[in-house]
């Protein structure tokens, strides 16, 4: 990485930081390591050991995929709005392109909001970080990323470029129908009527909703079916539970995750219970959990949090659609 991109990577982590240290934020720096994770069935982890010295115990620790599980703990405690940038690793990525298994992330969390206000801070935070907008007449070589966000709820989505509403399928052996009728590819020895509703929705998901997403201006894509399973608030609309989350796309890149966050302690406890179970089934790194973590949420605060791969959104205010160069090493 030349020098020139060094100072602007820097100069779009000072911006970060000045953004939510003037708005009352507490910065945070918590721990790459750790002795449990929430439990995540999407993502693979990276484990190593502390060996005690003298007695030559060995103590399992992982590397954090995210720094939510340190953060929750102090919101319980201090009911503060806080942001961290740190460094995160998952395990069996790609590298290159928008992928990498050490990535920089940024986390934030504000009180007493939902998604919906997250969403608009996430869009002060983009006119903070973007250049002026040209004069009217002007093309703007940032539209893709400029705020105001474009509301699309997933339901639409599915339906405007999939060619049916998820909420009339509520039983995977409609989303089962539609994937084959889409032609997705299936083998015989694992017919889509063998797959789960979430799995089904996923391959559509990628295949048929992602790609055709508008990509000359910023996309958020929300309200989430509840099958798939996160710590998002949950609410009923047209027939089917759904999650209170949104993704947001620019150029077609991923660049965020946000939630209105899950505090009922009851709901926490069994998705740990059954992200956990899946995890003992599939995961091909195995790790600890903390099956008293649930307890934090008694009295947790209504709020909101949002993470942002920090390196795609510095490809894309460089001009890039890939991250590799923006990353000062590539493994």
């Amino acid at each position: 990485m030349d020098l020139e991109m060094l100072e602007f990577r820097a100069s779009v982590m000072q911006k970060i930081r000045a953004f939510f240290i003037k708005k009352g934020f507490l910065e945070l720096d918590t721990p790459a390591l750790s002795r449990d994770l929430i439990p995540e069935t999407c993502l693979e982890v990276f484990k190593t050991e502390y060996i005690k010295p003298w007695t030559e115990e060995k103590i399992p620790l992982y590397l954090v995929p995210s720094p939510e599980i340190y953060i929750k703990k102090i919101i319980s405690q201090h009911k503060k709005d806080v942001f961290q940038i740190s460094k995160c690793y998952r395990n069996i990525e790609s590298v290159g392109n928008i992928h990498s298994p050490e990535f920089t992330m940024l986390e934030y969390y504000k009180m007493n909001a939902s998604y919906m206000d997250t969403a608009r801070l996430t869009e002060e935070l983009f006119n903070e970080l973007l250049p002026p907008k040209p004069d009217a007449g002007q093309p703007d070589p940032f539209s893709y990323m400029r705020p105001p966000f474009y509301h699309l709820r997933i339901d639409d989505a599915f339906k405007q470029y999939a060619g049916f509403a998820l909420s009339s399928c509520p039983e995977s052996v409609d989303l089962a129908r539609h994937a084959r009728e889409l032609g997705l590819e299936e083998s015989k020895d694992n017919p889509f009527e063998s797959w789960a509703w979430d799995d089904l929705y996923e391959l559509i998901l990628v295949h048929c909703v992602e790609p055709h997403l508008p990509k000359d201006i910023p996309v958020m894509l929300m309200d989430y079916p509840a099958k798939v399973p996160c710590l998002a608030q949950e609410f009923y609309k047209n027939g089917m539970y759904w999650k209170e989350r949104f993704e947001l796309y620019c150029a077609g890149i991923e660049l965020c995750n946000c939630y209105s966050e899950e505090t009922d302690p009851k709901k926490i406890k069994k998705y740990f219970e059954d992200e956990s179970e899946q995890k003992k089934k599939f995961a091909r790194i195995q790790h600890e959990t903390d099956e008293n973590y649930w307890k934090i949420f008694e009295g947790f605060p209504k709020c909101s949090g949002n993470a942002i791969g920090v390196d795609r959104l510095i490809a894309l205010l460089s001009g890039h659609k890939t991250i590799e160069s923006v990353l000062p090493f590539l493994l």
